[in-house]
């Protein structure tokens, strides 16, 4: 009797599952130049082929990975409200997230500098970011338009720039980050980046 689609469904999510575990396993204990494939399929205890039919190959393999590490901060300014806010709810959003990040920070930060090293990875990394500043400064600009004083792409590297700068800063002195500076640091970059108008 064939399996259901939804039960096939379940059964590749925990493939995949198995497979990011073992791979961060490997990367533990061998670092992200000696993490081979043929490690993480025996670990996971499936084939060399199953990672081929989940992933594309190491490098989606190894992005996926550590996409499961640290934060989950979603990056939506699409919601109808003044910049200030704007900013000051995504600040929220990411103090909110910054356990998550220091937990799983030394392995994402890990994977910056090989991502740096290996042209593939580096490259993989910037479309991600690519991606991402392009949809945020679509919002910006949908939204807040002529009202910038800055382009709205320069805004959301900004932002990117500032909330990546607080998450390395609470991973290597955490007591230094406190809830009402980080509010106010967004708060202020909202303030620059409106017009006078």
């Amino acid at each position: 009797m064939a399996e259901s689609p939804k039960r096939r469904g379940d059964k590749r999510e925990r493939t995949r599952a198995k497979l990011i575990a073992a791979t961060l396993a490997v990367i533990e204990e061998t670092g992200f130049d000696g993490a081979s494939l043929e490690a993480i399929a025996r670990l996971a205890g499936v084939t060399r082929g199953s990672i081929y039919s989940n992933f594309a190959g190491r490098d989606e393999l190894m992005q996926a990975a550590i996409g499961s590490q640290g934060m989950q901060l979603g990056r939506d300014f699409s919601a109808l409200m003044p910049l200030k806010a704007q900013l000051r709810a995504f600040a929220e959003r990411l103090l909110d997230q910054l356990p998550a990040g220091a937990r799983g920070g030394e392995m994402v930060i890990g994977y910056a500098l090989y991502a740096v090293k290996d042209p593939a990875q580096r490259a993989a990394v910037a479309g991600v970011y690519g991606g991402m500043f392009a949809k945020i400064a679509a919002d910006l600009e949908a939204q807040y338009g002529a009202r910038l004083a800055i382009a709205p792409h320069a805004l959301a590297l900004a932002i990117q720039a500032l909330a990546m700068g607080v998450v390395w800063q609470f991973i290597l002195s955490p007591n230094d980050v406190r809830r009402e500076d980080v509010i106010a640091a967004f708060e202020a970059l909202a303030a620059g980046a409106a017009s006078g108008d």
